[in-house]
């Protein structure tokens, strides 16, 4: 076969992938996960992580001022995967045959990150309940200036927070001290408890006209 054929074939399997399937997202996945695993030490519950990323020309919103807003979660989702291997709370939680899901997240974004620029994400887990572990996320870059605030509540399926904490505390053989929660997370989860019940009102009402 002419080799200019079998490089056509080639790009297009890999374009038809990319449109399709999202590859960069996954094999950015597969390259934190094996970092996280091989490279990076065990952390304990109230260390504080740190990954490094980087602004490129796909990350850039519709007017090319910075990164797009929707790409801050998604690196958050890079953050969370090297916190939770290194913490051992994604093996404790496939442990119990469950899984976790974010429920909500809300981001203050002070500064653009602008192309180019390398930024990091420093990770800590705030608090917990029964069924929720409550993160925060830093976006910072040169000078130590923090361009974006996220706090994040992830859901646990099929287990609950007392489980994993204790699968954890087993391995570690340490006892986990559960910290209080900072005054502004206390109102940012009755914020959204109060949101919710008044979503709840509302479709109530809605159902039984």
């Amino acid at each position: 076969m002419d080799p200019l054929v079998i490089w056509i074939i080639v790009l297009t399997i890999i374009i038809f992938f990319q449109i399709c399937f999202d590859i960069s997202y996954f094999l950015r996945t597969v390259w934190v996960t094996f970092i996280a695993m091989c490279f990076k030490k065990t952390i304990d519950i109230s260390d504080e992580t740190t990954i490094t990323g980087f602004c490129f020309t796909t990350d850039l919103d519709q007017f090319l001022h910075g990164m797009n807003n929707s790409k801050y979660l998604r690196e958050v989702d890079f953050a969370r995967l090297d916190f939770s291997i290194r913490l051992g709370s994604m093996r404790a939680i496939a442990e119990n045959k469950g899984a976790g899901a974010v429920k909500k997240a809300t981001i203050v974004y002070c500064r653009f990150i602008k192309l180019s620029t390398i930024f990091k994400i420093k990770t800590k887990l705030l608090y917990w309940d029964n069924k929720s572990f409550y993160l925060q996320y830093k976006f910072i870059t040169k000078g130590g200036l923090i361009n974006a605030f996220v706090i994040q509540e992830v859901k646990m399926i099929n287990c609950t927070c007392e489980s994993i904490l204790e699968s954890i505390s087993q391995r570690i053989k340490q006892t986990v001290k559960k910290p209080e929660p900072p005054e502004f997370l206390v109102k940012w989860i009755e914020g959204n408890s109060n949101l919710q019940d008044d979503k709840s009102a509302s479709i109530t009402t809605i159902t039984t006209m």
